[in-house]
């Protein structure tokens, strides 16, 4: 591995045609280091140092204008504007600094899996912000015996909630305790897990709460008996009897809807990975059936659905209108990145293990994170710095800074990997 000292990064700021040719052709980094044979790091150095090669990479420069040769677009590009295949390693201004890739945006945004990209396809997403572990040297440096970023929660006193997080967190609450109907829709790695974890714990605590929870694991096979089967045996237990006819069971479910609500039961049913119902829309129609039935004029169960942006598009009414009498009814709370709460995020994840945030990363390089975070879209900015995106690039981050001799995590740290 061609490794880098922090004295790299201090050489002056100048780019070269190269980097023109990769964000105009919409080419990504981490593609052509695979291609390469490199770390990523060690692209971005030589795109943004003039005059720094890696010298334990003899090959470096052949092997890079050798990829470029193959590329039609890249060839259509440098021949448009009369340049040789070695004038890439010419140096430019300082006008590219802050410009990203025309993939960069897509690339951050998601933290997921995508098909992986080659040279002129500008189509492609690739993948940059794959989950890692934090390494032994970076625990070494950083002093830290355990990684903030680990499952090992307690749900009452590890889960970070930004305003955002709260509110539909007391959503969730309200429509247990009201009979609400409730979708909650986030990204991957946004919270949901976390947020129904800390509100079953916050629900169980009332003695006047039931929660029915269905443990069908393809949402695409649920019926009105299969969820018939899940009240019956979340409030009259396993061994409940259940009815043979769905007429009976039917019956069974109201009677023991209306008689737990007479006595002052609040229930609720949670439904999670509902982003599976999409296959089937016609499930929306089974939970309002269920939602309906009441105890005189209240309704006796809320309903709370929890899933990825399908869920959301499957409440487009544009889009489904013969569902128009059921996505009238539900509430929709869509989870949105951490916005300006990304430090105090940090700082309480450190926390949890006994770290001072301020002895690893920097306030600079937090400001940076949230720019790299943030989108625009339709001319407003929208975070995308999730939990998991964020934890991802921090471990990312303190990898990094512990390989290549920084002592914290800076900003120049995090707009290099």
């Amino acid at each position: 591995m061609v490794t880098h000292s922090s004295s790299s990064y201090q050489m002056k700021f100048r780019t070269i045609v190269l980097k023109q040719l990769i964000l105009d052709c919409g080419m990504v980094q981490a593609a052509i280091a695979r291609k390469v044979g490199c770390s990523r790091p060690t692209i971005n150095l030589v795109l943004n140092r003039w005059g720094y090669m890696p010298t334990e990479f003899p090959t470096f420069r052949k092997a890079v204008e050798k990829l470029i040769e193959k590329s039609e677009l890249a060839g259509v590009w440098l021949q448009e504007r009369g340049y040789k295949t070695q004038d890439i390693w010419a140096p430019l201004g300082k006008g590219l600094k802050w410009r990203k890739d025309v993939n960069h945006r897509r690339r951050v945004s998601r933290g997921m899996k995508r098909k992986p990209i080659t040279l002129g396809d500008p189509e492609a997403v690739e993948l940059t912000l794959e989950a890692e572990m934090l390494t032994a040297k970076a625990m070494k440096q950083f002093k830290i015996f355990r990684s903030p970023f680990g499952d090992d929660i307690d749900p009452v006193k590890d889960i970070y909630l930004s305003g955002d997080h709260r509110y539909i967190q007391m959503a969730m609450l309200e429509a247990a305790r009201h009979s609400g109907f409730l979708a909650v829709i986030g990204e991957v790695g946004s919270g949901k897990t976390m947020m129904r974890r800390l509100f079953v714990h916050e629900l169980r605590q009332d003695e006047n709460c039931r929660i029915i929870f269905p443990r069908i694991i393809d949402k695409t096979r649920i019926t009105a008996a299969s969820i018939c089967d899940a009240i019956i045996y979340d409030l009259a237990g396993h061994d409940a009897k259940l009815k043979g006819k769905l007429e009976q069971k039917s019956r069974q479910v109201e009677d023991l809807l209306v008689a737990r609500s007479k006595s002052g039961i609040k229930m609720v049913m949670l439904i999670e990975e509902a982003q599976d119902l999409a296959a089937c829309p016609r499930v929306l129609k089974l939970f309002k059936r269920f939602h309906e039935i009441e105890d005189g004029a209240k309704k006796v169960m809320g309903i709370i659905l929890v899933g990825q942006p399908e869920l959301g598009a499957l409440l487009n009414e544009g889009d489904h209108y013969d569902m128009r009498e059921v996505i009238r009814r539900i509430q929709v709370a869509e989870i949105q990145g951490l916005n300006g709460s990304v430090k105090e995020y940090i700082v309480h994840k450190f926390k949890r293990v006994n770290i001072d945030a301020r002895s690893i990363i920097t306030d600079g390089a937090i400001d940076a994170l949230g720019k790299r975070l943030t989108n625009n879209e339709s001319g407003r900015d929208v975070s995308v710095a999730y939990p998991l995106t964020v934890n991802n690039y921090i471990i990312r981050a303190m990898n990094f800074a512990a390989l290549h001799g920084f002592e914290k995590v800076t900003d120049e740290v995090v707009n290099t990997i």
